[in-house]
């Protein structure tokens, strides 16, 4: 019997530092099968049985280190992510402040490297999710139903 294909649920965790003179948020370049050559947020598949809160904190950890430390992640928004279609995420985006530590690239094959970027200074291209979260972290809009993003 064949399975029919169906969405994944993605994290994408957007890391704010709200110290300095101006809002930055930690990207990096990817290195994956769909958004090669973007910037993105730290993130990744939901496992099952696991919180989105949850998600978001492993994959941070698997990403960034264990010395990377961040505030309690809250619920941002939600992206219907199509653009890479044949690939489709219901994209839960969550967001935490930074409290310490400097990112590390513990997943070479799958980021070139983490760094800060001005909140309204962001590199391109980005990954899909990316602007629907500085989207939603200005204006609290918490739905994006755009497939070409």
């Amino acid at each position: 019997m064949t399975q029919t294909p169906r969405p994944m649920v993605g994290i994408s965790f957007l890391i704010v530092d709200e110290s300095g003179p101006d809002i930055r948020v930690l990207l990096g370049k990817r290195h994956s099968s769909h958004g090669e050559g973007q910037y993105g947020t730290p993130g990744g598949h939901q496992e099952l049985g696991e919180s989105y809160e949850e998600a978001a904190l492993r994959e941070l950890a698997e990403e960034c280190g264990p010395h990377f430390r961040v505030g309690p992640p809250r619920f941002l928004c939600v992206t219907n992510l199509m653009g890479y279609l044949p690939k489709h995420y219901t994209d839960i985006g969550m967001i935490a402040r930074h409290r310490g530590g400097a990112p590390e690239t513990m997943e070479p094959d799958k980021c070139e490297g983490w760094r800060w970027f001005p909140i309204d200074e962001l590199p391109t291209p980005r990954f899909g999710p990316v602007d629907n979260l500085v989207i939603a972290y200005h204006t609290g809009q918490v739905y994006f139903p755009n497939a070409d993003c």
